[in-house]
């Protein structure tokens, strides 16, 4: 037999399927579709993982306040929802991993940072009534707060400090934390 005739014959032979039984393909996780998700999944920053995860991979950035006017400066956050068993999409924990980027010299970076974040009380995603998910990282120096339109992610939080996800307004006795870095709305598509 010619090498002619050798290709076609061993891509054929590949294509008959095998007596072999297969493995079932992971179940996708229902809660990817949750109302907090939604618009997060509308623009590609959802994925729905094996074992009722859901992965949601956002960049924020500081600058997101002053019309999206874009800078080099970004921080890379990817959140891994955990659910509890049972109905609804009760989050159990969240394994948040951030990574800065942008034009920060690469000897200059901090260190990707991976920790366990967690609700305060219960939180279950699939509630259309949900307007607000914060979570903290156990020693609370660390949190996201997930709202349906934008996330915000804090780094160097004192414990029990107010999260601002607005603009400060300079009134009177205003709290001086939070302020995090949330995902430019340019990031999003037009809706």
């Amino acid at each position: 037999m010619s090498l002619k005739h050798a290709a076609p014959l061993v891509a054929l032979l590949l294509s008959v399927p095998g007596d072999a039984p297969r493995a079932a393909a992971p179940v996708p996780s229902s809660c990817a579709q949750a109302p907090l998700f939604q618009r997060y999944a509308r623009n590609g920053m959802v994925e729905s993982l094996p074992g009722n995860k859901v992965r949601l991979t956002a960049v924020a950035d500081v600058h997101s306040a002053d019309c999206g006017t874009p800078d080099c400066y970004f921080t890379k956050v990817r959140a891994v929802f955990h659910f509890a068993e049972g109905k609804g999409c009760r989050v159990r924990e969240v394994e948040v991993s951030t990574e800065d980027g942008g034009c920060i010299p690469e000897g200059d970076r901090a260190p990707s940072k991976r920790e366990a974040f967690f609700p305060k009380g219960p939180a279950d995603v699939a509630d259309p009534a949900l307007a607000q998910l914060t979570l903290r990282t156990r020693k609370a120096d660390r949190a996201l707060v997930l709202l349906p339109k934008n996330l915000f992610y804090f780094e160097d939080v004192k414990a029990g400090a107010p999260l601002h996800t607005t603009l400060p307004t300079g009134e009177e006795g205003e709290a001086a934390c939070c302020w995090g870095a949330s995902i430019a709305e340019s990031h999003f598509r037009a809706e």
